[in-house]
């Protein structure tokens, strides 16, 4: 989902141009770039799959992903940012917690409410459509995409580069393509 996680920066981003686009590129990010801080660290821990989409099993990943952990490094990254305004700071703290939301659909249910929390929540279409799932995250930046070009056009602060941007984020998806990594 990184490509669709880095869309959804594009699109936040023209939602709120004021946010900086380097902010909301990290925002998006920020529950993976724990978690991979977090892994080696032994707080979160992971098993390699071979062959099976994703290419692993996130056995405990509470600290990074959960719902309340989302919702807490979402606040955290918005105070990060109060000084720009609370609009910025807002949208920054969106974008941390869109992270959460985007993976709802694709997780076979490994995230949970809260750290320790015996629920969990989680749609599974990784393993629902071993190759399905991908066109459904294609359709979501093809989405995000337009959204950011057409406020991009319309804002002109930052609209000159959205065409380079957009390309960026789906060449990242083609080339997490499940054909390409068998």
């Amino acid at each position: 989902m990184y490509a669709g996680h880095f869309a959804a920066a594009l699109a936040l981003k023209a939602r709120q141009p004021r946010a900086p686009t380097w902010a909301l590129l990290v925002g998006v990010a920020l529950l993976d770039l724990l978690f991979g801080l977090f892994v080696p660290l032994g707080i979160e821990r992971v098993t390699p799959t071979p062959g099976v989409s994703p290419g692993f099993r996130l056995d405990f990943i509470d600290w990074s992903h959960s719902l309340a952990a989302a919702l807490f490094w979402s606040l955290l990254y918005a105070l990060c940012f109060a000084r720009r305004g609370w609009a910025v700071a807002y949208i920054l703290g969106v974008s941390v917690f869109s992270h959460f939301l985007l993976d709802w659909p694709m997780h076979p249910g490994d995230l949970a409410l809260w750290p320790g929390s015996a629920a969990h929540v989680g749609l599974g279409l990784w393993r629902l459509l071993p190759t399905g799932w991908w066109f459904v995250e294609l359709a979501f930046i093809v989405a995000c995409c337009a959204y950011y070009a057409v406020g991009a056009r319309r804002d002109g602060s930052f609209g000159g580069r959205w065409p380079w941007a957009c390309a960026v984020v789906l060449l990242l998806r083609v080339f997490n393509a499940p054909w390409f990594s068998r």
